[in-house]
């Protein structure tokens, strides 16, 4: 079920520490050859791809303090480098899910973020397949 099989580096733009910590200790036990870098704004994002290596994925929130997924979506597109990066929105703000996926070239999927506990480890493998999916296919 979509196992990443290669090494990938993943950027989580992710401002919840907890989700954070949920997702990338969920993918490390699944491929234990992936790591996972963290920014928790849009500004800490974009230094993150400036300083390099650049992510084989990045795995983004919408709602984020100050600059928001949807400017991240825009400087990525901005950039030669950047504009190849697979995007898989991760977000409960489900008004803007559909937009950013239908309006953004770099936004290979999008999943909705579950609102209970008992929810929330599904919905990560299901990001974790689409990952794994998403850096294969780049390969």
């Amino acid at each position: 079920m979509g196992d990443i099989t290669q090494p990938a580096r993943i950027l989580l733009v992710e401002d919840d520490d907890t989700e954070a910590g949920l997702f990338a200790r969920m993918l490390i036990r699944k491929s234990p050859q992936c790591t996972v870098d963290r920014a928790a704004s849009g500004g800490e994002a974009l230094a993150s791809l400036s300083e390099g290596p650049l992510p084989d994925c990045i795995v983004l929130d919408l709602r984020l303090p100050g600059e928001d997924g949807i400017w991240i979506l825009e400087r990525l597109l901005e950039s030669p480098q950047w504009r190849t990066i697979p995007v898989i929105v991760f977000s409960g703000d489900v008004s803007r899910l559909g937009p950013a996926s239908s309006q953004y070239p770099n936004v290979a999927s999008s999943v909705r973020k579950p609102h209970s506990v008992e929810e929330y480890e599904a919905t990560l493998l299901i990001v974790c397949a689409i990952v794994g999916a998403t850096v294969s296919a780049a390969a």
